[in-house]
């Protein structure tokens, strides 16, 4: 699965980059892209485990729907208290701690955080997360665990509730 993500990746790279669609060009884009992503897979990676199950990438979708369902929300509530004085702003670092088995589901977790307006991942120490919020109750679904056990399944992680 790596490598056919990364030939597509490369692949796209170097169509963006030539902009050629004559058969020739294709062609030699094709298999120059496709030595670099068998090496790359050989050399660079030998000893990597797969970021991502089948299964995994099977679920992506339904989590990244999720994730930007939680972003517009998350937007629109942040709009709020910046429009309206009566509502306020009060910031807040928040520590949440969150056991997952895969660093995929660790990069995953904080950069879920970080994209949605109003929170931001300051640092990750082991399965500790510290989060600046711009109110305490945006890390609502991150204390409810919501978060948590929507990027575990995503990321086909085990460690997590």
């Amino acid at each position: 699965m790596r490598r056919l993500l990364s030939f597509a990746v490369l692949f796209a790279f170097w169509f963006v980059i030539t902009g050629s669609v004559r058969p020739f060009d294709l062609a030699v884009g094709i298999a120059l892209t496709f030595a670099v992503s068998r090496w790359a897979d050989r050399v660079l990676w030998a000893d990597e485990p797969e970021p991502l199950s089948v299964h995994a990438w099977l679920r992506l979708p339904g989590y990244l729907a999720y994730l930007v369902k939680e972003i517009v929300v998350a937007a629109i509530y942040v709009a709020e208290r910046v429009l309206d004085p009566r509502m306020g702003i009060a910031p807040t670092i928040h520590t949440h701690r969150a056991v997952f088995t895969r660093d995929s589901a660790r990069v995953a977790f904080a950069n879920s955080i970080t994209l949605t307006p109003g929170t931001i991942t300051l640092d990750v120490d082991g399965d500790t997360y510290i989060i600046h919020c711009l109110h305490e109750s945006f890390t609502d679904a991150i204390s409810s665990g919501d978060l948590e056990r929507r990027v575990s399944r995503a990321f086909d992680d085990q460690g997590s509730p």
